[in-house]
């Protein structure tokens, strides 16, 4: 019995040793054989089964997209061309409290490993792969999200994560190779996406803190590394108490790894989420007509010198540098007064009309409008009848409006209420230029360039009475004298049409001289004026002094019924202010690429002299009657500018524009004001005239440029003086009830001289008229 026990035993014994042996190579085998599948499963990854794994080759000529930078003269970035929005900075650029930030929150051995980490690869595809959990993370080194980041995953499906894993791993092992850790963390750094279309730690720095990334601090750099977790989900202007309990994790974690200080990291986490958000897209920022037009220019001059140069570099992605003539500074004085000013004007516009509206006598103007309007053309193209495209435009639904009080602002209107409300915004424009260099340091085209893309500096406008004095350098340039006297008396003109033109005030008689006529804008006078120079002298002259738009050979151009853009009716002050030399504006200094390379350089501007020094330095002193004693006198009296200044206002026909011209010896400022549509204006001339319209803006940026340390010294600038017996000819009274005999007999107001005498004889000094001899015995003569 035992003997059989025992043998049973052995037997069983035997049997377990069997089933054990079988399991284990079966085990084994299922091992090798796994072993191998998973080897032949990463050689298919390896060799491109799944998609082609980047070579060192590809890996080494790295490089991202950068965004072109636009800077203002004076240094400051004004904004960017891009596709992706980013800057790429070097190791030494970046924050050291971002580095510390980043490691010790994504990757704390990353000093350490080759490109991967096992144990936490393992856990995520445990994660992944078992419970099907995306969103796992926590596996992927800083290289593997830098290759992540850099060939981003083409496979949605789960069961692709290994295939994945494995590129990435791969791709990571050969960037370690290729590349030192600083240089890993820097690609990674300008490479990852911060949310709302930002790339890369220095365009981050830029738009959340209006910093650089040299220059973050530890809070500043948690929260951006915070970010890269989730950046809409963190997004800091979106979710700002989201933002601070993740910024405050990682400023934990800093302490967790020794890069704070316990009681560092306590006092860190009580700090406020101080933002200085300074969105940099195409819409905001200063000066955004400007840059527009930039970005066009620059555009064919980068293609032509690829076409020279055989290159192929692009603005949207090569990180050029482009500098302006823009004066930051100025720049963002004149905005701020264009704001202040158009917010009360506006209100003035919407009181002034109660309960009437523009379209109310002018049917035709909202209807145009509407069917203008994109909505009315796309409901067209659907087939929609009329009845039921005004039904649809007609309906109220939530809608993101400008508002002239508020700015952006969400409202329930219909398309045809947002039609009338556009309809009635009035619009500025804004120019100022260096008369000696050309320098455009201030370009403003319109309220928001989101909203309203028209830009008004190179909208043809009519010009008003900032025409004038065109007019009357003309004629001074024919002979005309100074302290000649006009009757200002209503008349008509048979000739053309019997055409009579009205001064705006409707007042009439006494007699004015040219500067008094200039500085109180008497429009019966300027006619008289530009009739005995010449229409046709008159254009002449215009297109001389920079105009280059067609003036109508009629009468009332001298009352400024040519439309023309205010960049352009700004160059003839120019003159004035430069002593009568021409000098072409421009704006855009140089285009480089990120190594220095010019691809493109400004000439020198072109200089001419148009008129004789004494005769700009004339226009410019009975210019600044406007200022001291005429249309313009609101300068002193509301913004207390007593001080040098030149210039003119203007209103046009209907009040539809007002513009106020204006310069010292070193800067000249245009500005225009109207609705788009010049059929919606001021039904008064009190509001409606350029030194109610355009005027103010002038006055505040004035005033703000002089409390600035930069610009205070044009306080104390002086314009010089016309030739002594010029000086006493401005000197006589400006009006006069009556005149007397002699003084009619004296006042021959224009000499003409024959161009062919003039040509003849260049050299022999021009005879003076019969009328000015006779004037002349009566002046005394100067003591030697």
């Amino acid at each position: 019995m035992n003997k059989k026990k025992t043998t049973t035993r052995k037997k069983a014994t035997k049997k377990k040793q069997s089933i054990f042996a079988r399991v284990f190579k079966t085990i084994l085998l299922s091992a090798l054989l796994g072993a191998v599948l998973v080897g032949l499963f990463v050689c298919c990854v390896y060799y491109g089964m799944w998609g082609k794994i980047p070579d060192y080759r590809d890996l080494r000529e790295i490089r991202n997209n950068e965004a072109s930078s636009l800077y203002s003269e004076d240094g400051e970035l004004l904004g960017k061309y891009y596709v992706e929005n980013r800057t790429n900075v070097m190791f030494g650029s970046i924050s050291r409290n971002a580095i510390n930030a980043l490691i010790a929150t994504e990757d704390v051995r990353f000093y350490e490993h080759h490109g991967f980490d096992k144990v936490s690869m393992l856990r995520v595809l445990f994660k992944t792969l078992l419970l099907g959990d995306k969103s796992s993370g926590g596996g992927s080194t800083i290289s593997q999200q830098l290759a992540k980041n850099l060939y981003p995953r083409q496979y949605s499906s789960r069961f692709m994560i290994p295939v994945i894993k494995i590129k990435e791993i791969i791709t990571a092992h050969r960037l370690e190779k290729l590349y030192t850790k600083d240089e890993i963390l820097t690609l990674y750094l300008n490479t990852v996406s911060f949310g709302e279309g930002t790339f890369g730690i220095e365009s981050a720095a830029q738009k959340y803190f209006s910093t650089t990334a040299t220059r973050l601090s530890v809070p500043e750099a948690a929260t951006l590394i915070g970010l890269l977790k989730g950046p809409s989900y963190y997004n800091p202007r979106v979710h700002p108490d989201r933002t601070l309990q993740r910024r405050n994790t990682v400023i934990t974690q800093m302490v967790k790894y020794d890069y704070l200080t316990e009681e560092e990291g306590e006092e860190l986490k009580k700090e406020k989420l101080r933002l200085r958000f300074k969105p940099l897209n195409h819409y905001s920022g200063l000066a955004p007509y400007l840059r527009e037009q930039i970005r066009q220019d620059a555009v064919k001059l980068i293609a032509e010198f690829n076409e020279a140069n055989s290159t192929n570099y692009d603005l949207y992605k090569d990180g050029l540098k482009l500098v302006t003539t823009i004066d930051a500074e100025m720049q963002r004085y004149a905005e701020k007064a264009m704001q202040q000013h158009m917010k009360s004007l506006q209100h003035a516009f919407y009181t002034h009309l109660g309960k009437q509206e523009p379209w109310d006598k002018e049917k035709n103007l909202l209807d145009n409008a509407i069917r203008e309007s994109e909505v009315y053309k796309n409901l067209k193209r659907q087939g929609l009848g009329e009845k039921a495209i005004l039904a649809a435009m007609n309906e109220k639904k939530p809608m993101t409006i400008y508002s002239a009080y508020q700015g952006e602002t969400e409202m329930q209107m219909s398309s045809i209420d947002s039609i009338k409300h556009y309809l009635k915004i009035l619009q500025p424009g804004m120019i100022a230029v260096e008369p000696q260099s050309g320098k455009i340091k201030v370009w403003i085209g319109g309220l928001d360039f989101k909203y309203f893309q028209y830009d008004q500096v190179l909208a043809p406008r009519q010009v008003g009475s900032v025409f004038k004095p065109v007019v009357y350098s003309a004629a001074i340039e024919h002979g005309a004298r100074v302290d000649a006297y006009y009757n200002n008396e209503q008349k008509s003109y048979p000739e053309y049409d019997n055409w009579t033109p009205r001064n705006s005030n409707n007042q009439y008689g006494g007699y004015y001289t040219l500067k008094g006529a200039l500085s109180q804008s008497i429009n019966t006078i300027a006619v008289q004026v530009l009739l005995q120079t010449g229409i046709d002298a008159t254009i002449e002259h215009a297109h001389r002094l920079g105009i280059q738009s067609d003036l109508p050979a009629v009468p009332s151009i001298a009352l400024g019924a040519a439309n023309i853009p205010l960049r352009e009716m700004i160059l003839p002050y120019l003159c004035y202010a430069n002593n009568g030399v021409s000098t072409t504006p421009y704006y855009l200094l140089s285009i480089k690429d990120r190594d220095g390379r010019i691809l493109y350089e400004a000439e020198p501007p072109r200089r001419e002299r148009v008129i004789p020094a004494e005769q700009a330095h004339t226009m410019s002193s009975m210019l600044s009657a406007v200022i001291q004693e005429g249309t313009g006198k609101r300068l002193i009296n509301n913004y207390g500018l007593n001080i040098p200044l030149a210039g003119k206002t203007g209103t046009t026909q209907n009040q539809a524009d007002g513009w106020f011209i204006g310069y010292n010896p070193r800067i000249v400022v245009g500005v225009r004001v109207g609705a788009n549509n010049s059929r919606v204006h001021f039904n008064s001339t009190a509001l409606g005239q350029g030194a109610n319209m355009a005027l103010p803006i002038f006055g505040l940026f004035m005033q703000e440029c002089l409390q600035s340390n930069t610009y205070a010294y044009w306080s104390g600038l002086s314009f010089p003086v016309p030739p002594s017996d010029t000086q006493k000819e401005l000197a006589v009274p400006t009006f006069k009830d009556n005149i007397n005999l002699l003084e009619r007999l004296t006042n021959q107001k224009l000499e003409k001289v024959k161009k062919q005498d003039t040509e003849k004889d260049t050299d022999t000094p021009k005879k003076k008229g019969f009328f000015r001899k006779i004037g002349d015995l009566f002046k005394k003569k100067d003591k030697k």
